[in-house]
This record gives structure tokens, sequence and C-alpha cells, in this order.
């Protein structure tokens, strides 16, 4: 699985972004692109995404679309979704056959800075997709904090678990130590992607991080800047981590 990153330091807007994306696939080889949360809109816009949300079959989407079926690849990215008069912080999900899925935030923060149960409502389920490279399971920053959703991804067959996130500075030392800890846990590959910069008041820390089944940080972003990431996942490491450390076959959880 060749996974390319995009830890962006500016938002850009709509339509910037959508062509930040557009641009980035087409001129890059990859499985799998991946954006932050609510990479389209940007994060930290309080009753501006009212504005700026979008239903998952808004023509708005439609290009990235036809280049994911063009490029046969396949890119995740946040936006704001509305729906049946609600807005969901979502992920949304092109596959490498234009086929589109949408993840929506299960556990949204409501503290310190946070004020995402304002404006959005939780979600209900748990969304993997297939690739060509394997399985892959989706979540949005907070999750993290759950383990049961990346154990669930795991132990429904999902190799890859794509964290998109919109974590501040205050937030850095506490992913730092789950995201490597989610990737032992489950034996996955866990590929975390954060905003960098700042959006209003709040500064994004960047820092996004790919991590090996094995909890070794394969590659990590610089702090507070644009930067990419571009790697190359071999999939044997899945298979040497769980021979080694079994951890989805010995948990319990299965018996509960």
């Amino acid at each position: 699985m060749k996974v390319f990153v995009y830890q962006p330091y500016k938002n850009l807007g709509l339509f910037g972004n959508r062509e930040t994306i557009e641009n980035t696939v087409r001129n890059n080889e990859a499985n799998l692109f991946v954006f932050p949360e609510l990479y389209i809109s940007g994060y930290f816009l309080r009753d501006e995404i009212h504005n700026v949300s979008l239903s998952r079959d808004d023509e708005f989407f439609d290009p990235l679309v036809k280049l994911a079926r063009e490029r046969k690849t396949n890119i995740i990215f946040g936006f704001p979704e509305k729906e049946n008069g609600f807005l969901y912080n979502s992920a949304m999900i092109i596959d490498e056959k234009g086929d589109k899925k949408v993840y929506r935030k299960m556990h949204l923060p409501n503290f310190g800075p946070f004020e995402e149960y304002l404006y959005f409502k939780p979600g209900d389920d748990l969304v993997y997709f297939d690739t060509s490279s394997g399985r892959v399971g989706v979540e949005i920053c907070y999750d993290i904090f759950f383990p049961f959703i990346t154990e669930h991804l795991a132990m429904n067959g999902t190799k890859y678990i794509v964290n998109i996130s919109a974590s501040p500075v205050t937030s850095r030392p506490l992913f730092e130590m789950l995201i490597p800890a989610r990737a032992v846990e489950n034996t996955v590959y866990f590929i975390y992607n954060n905003w960098a910069g700042t959006q209003r008041n709040l500064v994004f820390w960047g820092g996004s991080t790919v991590v090996s089944p094995r909890g070794k940080i394969i590659k990590k972003a610089d702090y507070i800047k644009e930067e990419i990431i571009l790697e190359d996942l071999d999939d044997d490491e899945i298979k040497i981590a769980r021979a080694f450390r079994p951890t989805l076959r010995d948990n319990r959880n299965r018996q509960l």
C-alpha cells in the first residue's frame, strides 16, 4: 500500500482545497491519498460551517470521483456533511472504482476549545472499505481515545487504520502516546493526518504520522508546517506482527 498523506498549513476554501486534492492526486502515484479532518471547509468556522456544508451526493465531489476512477486510487478527506437538517463531521471516502462511502465522526469533543456538539450530530456506524491493497478503516480525531473503534475495525479485517484530525498543540502529547498504542494493540498500520497552522485562535500541531503494526514510527511530519508523507507500506509487516503478537486472535471480545 503506497500512502500519500498531505498535511496542510492553510485553509484555501472549498474550491481551493478541492483543487489541492485534484493536483495532488493527479501529480503523484499512490494507492491511498489522505487529507485531514474537515479539510474541504477548514476546521474552526463556527456558524459559517452551515454555509459550506455539502451532501454526500453533491456535484461538488464529481471531479474527485472521476479522478479516483481514472487514477485507480483511493481518496479520504474530511467535510461538513448535511442531511435531513443535521450536520455531521464526516470523512468522504472515494475508492478506486469511484464509489463513495461516508464515515460520520462518532465522538464529538465539547470541552476546552472544542464546540463540535454545538454544530454536529454524532455518527453511529463504523466504516471500512476494500482496496486492491487491503481493507482500510476510518476514524476522525477524538475517536482515537476510544479503543473499541480501532479494535472493531481491525477485527473486521482492516489492515490500515486512517485517522484524520484537527488536533491543536495542547492535545499533542496525548495523541503522540495513542497513535503507536493503537497500532500495536491491533497489529495494524496506523495512518494519522493532522492539520498544521492557525485557524481563528486554534494552532494545530501537525505531526502527521505513519506507524507500523509493531509500533515503529515509519515517518513523522514536522510540527506546524505544510508537509507530505509518501510511504510504501509492506503487507508482510502485518503478517509478522500478528504472528509474534496475536492480539486479534486472543481478543476475548469475540466471546463477549
